[in-house]
Order: C-alpha cells, then sequence, then structure tokens
C-alpha cells in the first residue's frame, strides 16, 4: 500500500487558512459557523484554522454577533492593515500618493508640489511613504510594494523611464532601483505608464461588463494608448508599445502653410486642441477646460469644435482599431475625461464612418484620478496576496523592481 506524502497534510492546512482567509477578506467580519457553511469546512476544521491563524497574528476579533436567535457568537476578520502597499501618480506639477491595506481601503494621503519638478525622486518616494505611514500609524518597513505612475514608457530592461521630458528627475537610469534601495527595506517599487495604471482601474470599475480586451486612448498633453489583450495589459518589447501620439496621420488642413506631415499628438494634443477651441470662439484656461464648456454649452459653434475634435480623434483611432481590432476604447486623460459622453458618442459616429470593424467608444468609468486609482488597485492587490502568501502556499513569486512588467494588473483588476 503506497504512503501517503508527508507534505500533504501541511498543504492542506495551507489551503484550509487560505479559504478562510480570502472569504473574511471579502466578506468582513464572519461567526466560525458562518466560516464553516460559506467554506464548505467541517467545524471543528475551522476551529483549528482560526486557531492557527489567530495565533500568527493573520486574524483578529472582531466583536460578536447580534441580532440571531442563540447565543452570541465572536466575530473574526482579516487585520487588512497588516499588510499594506503604496499607489504613487508622478504628474508634472505634483506627485500624490496613498497607503492601502489588502481590501483597498485608503488609509492615508499625501503629497509633494514640489517632487515631481525636483531632481531627486527616491527623496519624494520616502518622504512620502514616511508621511503616509506616519498618518496611518503604520511602520514604513510593513509597505510592502510601491506602485508609481509616470507620464512616460518604462524600459524594465533599462530600468528607465523614458519618453518623460515633464517629469525629468524621474527618468534617471535604474530608476526602480535606487528607489527601492532608497525606502532601506523589503519595499519593492514597480513603475509603469499613466495610461496603463489608468486603464487597470477602468478596467476594475467595468469588471462586471466581461470585457477582456479594451484600449484607452490618453488625450491630454501627451498622447498615448494602453491596451489589454484577453486580460493583460500590453506593454511591447521595451514597454513603448501605445505610443501612438508619434503615429503619422494626413494633414486637416488644405492649405499650402500646414501641408505637412503631422502627427497624431499634433491634431488631437492639449496644445491644438486649446487652439481649435479658439478658432471657434471657445475660451478656456486648458484643452480640458474648453472641452468641458463646449461639451456643457448649447451654441451652433459649440457642436461644431466637439464634431470636428471628434473626427480629429476618429483619425487616429481608425489605425488603433484596424490593427488591434478592441472592441472598447475608453476616452482617458484630462481632455478625454471633459469631453465625457459628448465626445465619446460623436467619436464613435466619426470612428464607423472610417472603420469597417466594430468598436464602442466610451467615456471614463472612474471617479477621481483613474490613475492613481489604478496604481492603488495594483497596490491592493499586491498587499493582498502578501497577506495570503503568509498561509505558505507557494505564492508566484514577485520580481524585483517591475513585477512582470506589471502585465498582470490588467487580469487582476477582472478577478
Amino acid at each position: 500500500m503506497p504512503r501517503s506524502s508527508p507534505a500533504r497534510p501541511a498543504l492542506l492546512r495551507a489551503l484550509n487558512d487560505r479559504t478562510v482567509l480570502e472569504l473574511l477578506l471579502a466578506d468582513g467580519p464572519t461567526s466560525r459557523g458562518d466560516l464553516a457553511a460559506r467554506t464548505g469546512l467541517s467545524k471543528p476544521t475551522v476551529a483549528e484554522v482560526v486557531g492557527r491563524l489567530e495565533e500568527s497574528g493573520l486574524l483578529r476579533d472582531a466583536g460578536e454577533t447580534v441580532g440571531r436567535p442563540g447565543p452570541n457568537g465572536r466575530l473574526y476578520d482579516v487585520d487588512p492593515a497588516r499588510s499594506v502597499g503604496v499607489g504613487i501618480s508622478v504628474e508634472p506639477r505634483n506627485v500624490r500618493a496613498e497607503l492601502v491595506d489588502s481590501r483597498g481601503t485608503v488609509l492615508a494621503s499625501a503629497s509633494d508640489a514640489h517632487g515631481a519638478g525636483g531632481t531627486d525622486a527616491s527623496a519624494t518616494v520616502t518622504a512620502l511613504v514616511a508621511s503616509l505611514g506616519a498618518s496611518a500609524g503604520v511602520p514604513t518597513a510593513a509597505v510592502g510594494d510601491v506602485v508609481i505612475a509616470v507620464p512616460g514608457s518604462y524600459d524594465e530592461s533599462a530600468d528607465q523611464v523614458r519618453h518623460a521630458d515633464r517629469v525629468p528627475a524621474w527618468t534617471s537610469p535604474g530608476i526602480a532601483a535606487s528607489l527601492s534601495a532608497a525606502l532601506r527595506s523589503s519595499t519593492l517599487v514597480s513603475i509603469d505608464n499613466d495610461a496603463n495604471l489608468a486603464l487597470v482601474a477602468e478596467s476594475a470599475a467595468t469588471r462586471a461588463d466581461g470585457a477582456r480586451n479594451r484600449s484607452l486612448l490618453w488625450l491630454g498633453a501627451g498622447v498615448g494608448l494602453a491596451t489589454e489583450i484577453d486580460g493583460r495589459l500590453y506593454r511591447g518589447t521595451a514597454g513603448g508599445a501605445g505610443e501612438v501620439g508619434y503615429v503619422p496621420v494626413p494633414s486637416t488642413s488644405t492649405g499650402a502653410a500646414e501641408a505637412r506631415q503631422l502627427e497624431f499628438q499634433d491634431i488631437v494634443g492639449a496644445t491644438s486642441v486649446l487652439r481649435l477651441a479658439r478658432q471657434h470662439g471657445i475660451a478656456g484656461r486648458s484643452a480640458a477646460d474648453a472641452v468641458a464648456r463646449a461639451v456643457a454649452g448649447t451654441e451652433a459653434a459649440h457642436a461644431e469644435f466637439v464634431e470636428e475634435l471628434a473626427t480629429r480623434i476618429a483619425l487616429g483611432l481608425s489605425i488603433v482599431v484596424a490593427v488591434l481590432d478592441p472592441g472598447i476604447v475608453v476616452l482617458g486623460g484630462s481632455t478625454g475625461r471633459a469631453g465625457g459622453p459628448e465626445l465619446a458618442r460623436r467619436t464613435q459616429r466619426a470612428l464607423r464612418s472610417r472603420s469597417r470593424l466594430a468598436c464602442a467608444v466610451v467615456p471614463s468609468s472612474v471617479d477621481g484620478d483613474p490613475v492613481l486609482a489604478g496604481s492603488r488597485v495594483v497596490a491592493a492587490r499586491r498587499a493582498r496576496e502578501r497577506l495570503l502568501a503568509a498561509t505558505s502556499i507557494p505564492q508566484q513569486p514577485h520580481r524585483p523592481h517591475h513585477v512582470s512588467s506589471l502585465s498582470r494588473t490588467a487580469e487582476e483588476a477582472h478577478r
């Protein structure tokens, strides 16, 4: 009679521990009886699991059941702050950060208006993480992951951010390694493009639609594209996938003075959009402001401006759709978000006249800043992974500095 593997009991214990932790992370405070009913584990097994997890510090007493027949029972919950992460969004005029626990709850927020234009990214990140920890009462050493969104492309092989002239302090070679070293702990630093992480947030906000392929067109000071294929972000060989701002497009003018080779960003970048708005008599402090005024306006000039902008956007999108066939394109970035449903509707109509492939063009579904939200989604997911890893079930190991090029983040958003 063959012997059973001596590792099997340990594996079963780890599986049971993980099952209970996952349920508590999803449902919150739960009694042992309800844990048994919801997991299918026997009550004695649940009692053993709860005892082990309490002893290890992964579970805490969450009070008692009330308003139910019979004696009150103890409630148990995970301590979500035991594993935390930080999401950071780097912008030309500001760096914003949030500390999140394994449930995605924001524990603290901080910002540094000088960090983006400064000369020391490591000092900025270290100060922000320390400030977040102090505000939430969490030691810096408890931060397992820092996820940073930058307005540029991150080349993992060179550990360098490229195409990010507006934030020069963040473009030094070895950037993630230097940030990790500055934190002086086991914290892992991950860097990705802002549009990619905005798409992660959009996927998390709309995961009920079941879509596995989608793109986000970033329309702001710069122009870029993030694409999710079968639930995974596609980043290219050196992180440069989606630099559609450099795609050549036909000139939108018949004047000889402007009859030159244009790039997509020349016709839909913020500078061009603001100029177009002024040509239609629409004022605005920025391109986003002008677009917001136009979609809210009722004059013919407002509609004409939005229609022409939609036509320009559709010109570049027709190339994207022909190559990627994403099925859904979200209009993101400050300009795209300012246009809302009206710009999305007009762009889809203009795209339909140019493309043979069906593609829905939709507005953003994320409240607040989608870039910071995407960083937060990934940081919370990593914190959750670390908490579950305490059950001793082998996990997919993190790669230093940039985990699988963050390609898993879009897939994580679907879960």
